[in-house]
């Protein structure tokens, strides 16, 4: 299964040695739109496209959508058109397939601009594997005491890290998305003093950095619910790492650089996965 939440890259192709254009040529930062687009072989196309948030603005929000624009998606020589679904979502159809190793260019005009990037899509991993395929924790009582933090039953008693492998003999950028698919999951931390509190999406999702190794390990007490989890590997490009890395460190947001789109800003990349299978039981 293939997913692309995310955050989710493409070679860096602004082409060296291209003219650089006319500064009327350029559509000023401050109203350049934000695209967001992450194509995975075997999911359909879907672009996201908004206003980019002025950086006297006040807040952390995501920026108004982008409605009305005639995208197209280019590959093989062949021009695919998106379908607007409003809200700034564009979806392209069963006839505009991603494959592995092809390159991808997205084009549309906005406030007198023409707006373009490309992409190529990554391989999928090679060799992706558990050193463990079952975890085991010990159920925890928010509040100390026995099963507490650091008491009996604590922390210190989960197993040893889960160790990921995969082939990256040419040093590309990999990260782990982990998600707990339990329908109704059981959380590790037993809030007794809470018991209604609603499970949490956030908490049921954790994720790696972008690494050019050929391992990375999930702690155990990365878990928070028991149950079954799917643990993804994602093949990345370089402008995904790289935006990653300037996120990670500062307070800006995906609407400024770094980005490989001419008048635009954001991410048109590609991303390759594959997927295995974590269980977390009760010790």
């Amino acid at each position: 299964m293939r997913h692309a939440y995310l955050y989710s890259i493409g070679f860096l192709l602004l082409i060296a040695g291209a003219c650089t254009p006319a500064a009327d040529d350029i559509l000023s930062a401050n109203v350049q739109p934000v695209v967001q687009a992450y194509l995975v072989p075997g999911s359909p196309v879907s672009v996201s496209v908004t206003k980019q948030i002025p950086f006297a603005d006040d807040t952390t929000g995501q920026g108004q959508p982008i409605d009305g624009l005639s995208l197209t998606i280019t590959n093989n020589a062949k021009a695919y058109p998106l379908r607007s679904l409003g809200n700034g979502t564009y979806r392209g159809g069963a006839e505009l397939a991603v494959k592995t190793g092809q390159t991808y260019q997205i084009d549309f005009d906005y406030s007198g601009h023409h707006i373009s990037g490309s992409t190529v899509i990554p391989t999928r991993p090679v060799s992706f594997s558990s050193d463990q395929t079952e975890v085991y924790r010990t159920a925890i009582t928010a509040g100390g005491g026995p099963g507490g933090f650091g008491g009996p039953g604590g922390q210190n008693q989960a197993s040893s890290p889960v160790r990921l492998t995969w082939s990256n003999p040419t040093g590309d950028y990999y990260f782990v998305v982990v998600d707990n698919i339990e329908t109704d999951p059981v959380s590790i931390v037993n809030q007794s003093n809470n018991p209604n509190r609603p499970v949490s999406n956030a908490a049921r999702r954790f994720r790696s950095q972008p690494v050019q190794s050929d391992f990375t390990t999930i702690q155990p007490q990365s878990f928070q619910y028991f149950g079954r989890h799917r643990v993804v590997l994602f093949h990345l490009n370089p402008d995904y790492a790289a935006l990653y890395k300037q996120n990670s460190t500062s307070t800006q947001n995906i609407s400024t650089p770094p980005t490989t789109l001419t008048n635009g800003l954001g991410l048109f990349t590609g991303i390759n996965t594959d997927t295995l299978y974590v269980t977390v039981k009760q010790q």
